[in-house]
């Protein structure tokens, strides 16, 4: 694992505390989540000139209704929006650093247990969600020559949670 692939955890990480704060729903770093057997999944893959890869968000149903606005108990649905938002967001503050990203499609599958091998040796991040729990992967590959610039501010791109009409 290089110094960039821990920074584009910690920055995947920032983003989920971010998109849960939005939705008012409390979260937290866990060393470890208690087995939970039936959770949803959350896969979306993104590539770019010089980084490609997928996250996965493995989540409890409790977790995943926490935030969902609506509250109408479709949790599949939710948790490849919540994918999707979080890989946006992802992807806003990649693009703000000089690196563009294509994303996917969310894939969603129910799963009780799921231990994604990735390359680079990225520890997941386990996160209490409101009264739910939730681990997050990234799996990312590398071009050796990323350098990461500091985020700025004058990259042009829609806030999160704007609609972009073409």
């Amino acid at each position: 694992m290089t110094a960039v692939h821990e920074r584009l955890r910690l920055i995947l990480v920032d983003k989920a505390y971010e998109l849960f704060a939005d939705y008012g729903v409390p979260c937290e770093a866990m060393a470890a989540i208690p087995d939970s057997g039936r959770e949803l999944c959350g896969i979306l893959g993104f590539t770019g000139g010089q980084v490609c890869g997928s996250v996965v968000v493995s989540a409890t149903a409790e977790a995943i209704a926490s935030s969902n606005p609506i509250g109408d108990g479709a949790t599949r649905g939710w948790v490849a929006e919540l994918t999707n938002q979080l890989v946006g967001r992802f992807k806003n503050t990649l693009l703000r650093s000089g690196v563009d990203l294509v994303m996917s499609i969310p894939v969603v599958l129910t799963a009780s247990q799921l231990t994604p091998l990735p390359q680079a040796a990225l520890a997941p991040a386990r996160l209490a969600v409101g009264t739910g729990f939730l681990t997050l992967w990234l799996e990312v590959e590398v071009d050796p020559d990323l350098v990461l610039a500091e985020p700025t501010a004058d990259v042009m791109i829609a806030a999160e949670g704007d609609a972009l009409l073409f």
